[in-house]
């Protein structure tokens, strides 16, 4: 057994001596050692891996108990001990988050459990363990059409991919993934992070919709939740287990350097910034540019996407590169069959000829890439955010 970090918040004095004598032959370590409940501030100071507690007499009932260790810390193992099998009790502890129930005499019972949670850990570690890769799309304004693109990789991922991918809609403003894509589930990010404690791969496969083969979609709420419904631990943990579900996670973070996307920043290897050759758009992606460059996020994983390109164009990509400091890591053209598909009920199709672009771009986004030389320059008065930075 791995040695484990193991907390005693037993009243009963029989039990806590019973409790001892089996944690001594197990070779765990104690951090907490008492007869009360486990204090707030205890919790979020020790780095418990398994909580051992009874059903202490006072104000706070035993499910309250396990709710407030769960909702302060999540990664927790909680073993309730106690002197009945009483179905009521143990009904409620599990419900209430305990992931074991060991009933007097404890001896035998309690380093069977340890196990079990030693087996149960090692395995959550593995799980968590960074394997897959999460790509954020983000529109430099409103009507950029990072929700579009972002839709369609995810389709051409799972149409070219064996892996597979999660599409995940954190734009709590629009909300359109669930829409595009056509899923059922009522479901969202939210409902994973306010249940972390029992948050599984089978519990995940219960929130999410199958759009496609490979394709798991998880849309975003139907109302727009309040501004600190969602803490960025929260959304860390979840999508932790998500990198151990998925090959590529492609997140819809709407518009703009809004707190979730700051929130997720260092989850993401790749950010890909959608703007329009319009001077506004521009102006904004120079913003997000060196808003992102501010908050720490490297800029050789910052890739500029310049959508709805007209045949016409006044300019050339370089000068758009050359004024922003980041280069065009695709165009894609200004087509009609976009709202047509849209209409019909449908995505675009990967034979018209903004689906071949749409190809190229995810045939990008998984090979190498060369990177151009940055130059300084200027357009329509657009200075380069790198520049300022670098001068700073």
């Amino acid at each position: 057994m791995q040695t484990l970090t193991i907390g005693l918040a037993i009243a009963d004095e029989e039990l806590r001596e019973e409790a001892h004598a089996c944690v001594r032959l197990s070779g765990v370590r104690v951090a907490l050692d008492q007869a009360h409940p486990v204090e707030t501030l205890q919790l979020r100071r020790l780095n418990l891996d398994f909580l051992l507690m009874d059903e202490n007499p006072g104000a706070e009932s035993l499910e309250d108990q396990i709710r407030r260790v769960k909702a302060i810390s999540p990664r927790v193992m909680v073993a309730v001990i106690h002197r009945s099998m009483d179905a009521a009790v143990i009904l409620a502890a599990l419900r209430a988050g305990a992931e074991e129930f060991i009933p007097f005499p404890i001896g035998d019972k309690l380093q069977q459990a340890l196990g079990r949670l030693a087996a149960h850990l090692a395995g959550r570690i593995a799980a968590n363990r960074p394997s897959g890769k999460v790509m954020g799309f983000v529109s430099a304004q409103g009507g950029c059409g990072a929700t579009t693109v972002a839709c369609h990789v995810a389709a051409e991922f799972q149409r070219t991919r064996k892996q597979d991918t999660l599409l995940a809609d954190l734009d709590w403003e629009s909300g359109l993934v669930g829409f595009l894509m056509k899923t059922a589930t009522p479901f969202s990010v939210l409902d994973a992070a306010k249940n972390l404690h029992r948050l599984d791969h089978s519990y995940w496969k219960g929130l999410v919709a199958n759009a496609m083969p490979r394709l798991d979609v998880i849309p975003a709420p139907n109302k727009r939740p309040a501004s600190d419904a969602l803490a960025p631990a929260q959304l860390q943990e979840v999508f932790k287990l998500l990198r151990s579900l998925y090959g590529t996670v492609i997140v819809d973070l709407g518009r703009t350097l809004n707190p979730t996307a700051v929130a997720l920043l260092d989850d993401l290897e790749e950010l890909y910034l959608v703007t329009t050759p319009s001077i506004t758009a521009l102006y904004q992606s120079k913003r997000f540019i060196e808003e992102a460059l501010a908050a720490g996020f490297p800029l050789t994983q910052l890739h500029l996407v310049l959508n709805g390109v007209p045949k016409e164009l006044d300019f050339r990509a370089e000068e758009v590169e050359e004024s922003l400091g980041v280069p065009v890591f695709a165009e894609l053209s200004a087509r009609p069959e976009v709202e047509l598909a849209y209409r019909a009920g449908h995505l675009v199709a990967p034979s018209s000829e903004l689906g071949k672009q749409i190809s190229g771009l995810a045939m990008k986004m998984t090979g190498a890439r060369e990177e151009k030389p940055k130059r300084a320059g200027s357009w329509f008065g657009l200075r380069k955010a790198q520049a300022d930075y670098q001068s700073a």
